[in-house]
């Protein structure tokens, strides 16, 4: 029983797989949070309208502090809704309320507040960024155009 549950979760992976790459973007940023930083991860977008959708991924943060380089893990949440962004990232040092502007989810400009949560305050105060977000050719990750 054992094997053929293994076999059904492998199986249902592999047809998924085409499903979860149409919504999914690289995404590459540039951010200054008391400090510059640069970030890359992936983005899933659920959803598909211009009206309302929800982004959520994974990112690495690259950031040098005294005299070392740190590699840092983050989390992040948006929500977009006609061209307007509000989210919110989470790492080991910060919270980081933000919002901004979506262009067509290729471009994300947005600005926030990072908290420290960490006795370390690598990230605190204002920040504002720019993220591109590279999605496969026919992807539904980015908004269409539209004409009147």
């Amino acid at each position: 029983m054992k094997k053929y549950f293994i076999l059904s979760l492998l199986l249902s992976a592999i047809f998924s797989k085409a499903q979860l790459l149409e919504k999914t973007a690289l995404n590459v940023s540039y951010r200054y949070t008391g400090r510059n930083v640069l970030q890359a991860g992936l983005e899933y977008r659920f959803g598909s309208s211009y009206d309302g959708s929800i982004i959520l991924g994974p990112s690495l943060l690259y950031t040098h502090v005294n005299d070392t380089d740190k590699f840092i893990p983050e989390m992040n949440v948006n929500l977009l809704r006609a061209g307007l962004l509000i989210g919110v990232s989470g790492n080991p040092y910060s919270l980081e309320p933000r919002i901004g502007v979506s262009l067509f989810n290729a471009i994300f400009l947005n600005t926030g507040y990072a908290f420290p949560i960490h006795k370390e305050k690598y990230f605190r105060g204002a920040t504002f960024g720019i993220q591109f977000n590279i999605a496969p050719k026919h992807s539904k990750f980015y908004d269409n155009l539209k004409i009147m």
